[in-house]
């Protein structure tokens, strides 16, 4: 029993130095870390974070946030969708510094868009909507929460499908900012119909990505609702996602318009993703 007791100790020591051991990027400032790799953050990276904030090399919010990530949850978050998620929320920051400070943020995965829009202004209130809330959302809130309390007080999460024609009712509030980031295929026109639910126009921030030419809808079930093509027409039956990711977009942009939005396209750092269109519209 002493002998494994020991091994266990050294196993467990072993992995302490793996997680905040020396690696290459530590070398450099964070502005010169690849930014689209899906390397996790490391225990060790807290430090480089908190040099680059302090130096001004890099944005402090986002320094900071990086840094609390690396000590609370270590070994789980990918290093792209932290920057991903500051790029967004920057963005939308952007757009919308002031009002609406109710934001729904729909397919909202791990939540960290979510966090850097609370931090950037403390007075918004945000929902996350997803199909069910991962281990490391409650994570990420919990760990960092540690540090800014008004997360855990301005942040609701809510297990919610967006799938489905009258899907428990409304899922945004008349007066919120919709927000989504990298709702994959026709989740974000599942986002487009929830925002303009009810012929209410609500302003939107949108970064779309993957976009196949013959996406599968969903079937009815006892359990689930189904999906048909009526639900998003700007998308003709299917037939725009046969001319490509480009078309997709137009026709989802062209939509908006029609229906009161004025509509932009802004692009985000290609470093982090090639998948950097956002459709920003705002009721007229």
């Amino acid at each position: 029993a002493a002998v494994a007791a020991g091994a266990a100790a050294v196993v467990a020591s072993s992995a302490r130095r793996c997680s905040t051991h020396v690696l290459p990027r530590h070398q450099l400032p964070v502005s010169a870390w690849r930014k689209n790799s899906r390397n996790k953050l490391a225990r060790g990276d807290a430090e480089s974070f908190e040099e680059s904030g302090r130096s001004g090399d890099s944005d402090e919010l986002l320094c900071q946030v990086g840094a609390e990530i690396c000590r609370h949850a270590p070994s789980v978050l990918p290093r792209k969708e932290l920057f991903e998620a500051h790029a967004v929320a920057r963005l939308v920051h952007q757009h919308f510094p002031g009002a609406p400070l109710e934001v729904a943020e729909l397919c909202a995965g791990c939540g960290l868009l979510a966090i850097f829009l609370v931090l950037l202004e403390p007075q918004r209130r945000l929902r996350c909507l997803d199909i069910r809330e991962t281990p490391l959302a409650s994570r990420l809130l919990e760990g960092l929460s540690q540090r800014w309390p008004c997360l855990g007080q301005q942040i609701l999460r809510e297990d919610r499908d967006l799938r489905g024609e009258g899907a428990a009712g409304p899922a945004v509030a008349r007066d919120s900012l919709v927000v989504s980031c990298h709702a994959c295929g026709t989740l974000t026109d599942e986002v487009i119909a929830a925002a303009t639910a009810e012929t209410v126009l609500r302003p939107m921030v949108l970064v779309p990505c993957c976009h196949p030419k013959r996406p599968a809808l969903q079937t009815k079930q006892p359990w689930r609702l189904g999906q048909t093509w009526d639900r998003w027409p700007w998308l003709e039956d299917g037939a725009v996602c046969l001319d490509g990711a480009a078309a997709v977009d137009e026709a989802r942009q062209a939509y908006l318009s029609s229906l009161g939005y004025d509509v932009s396209v802004e692009f985000m750092d290609g470093s982090i993703t090639v998948q950097n269109r956002a459709i920003v519209a705002r009721p007229r």
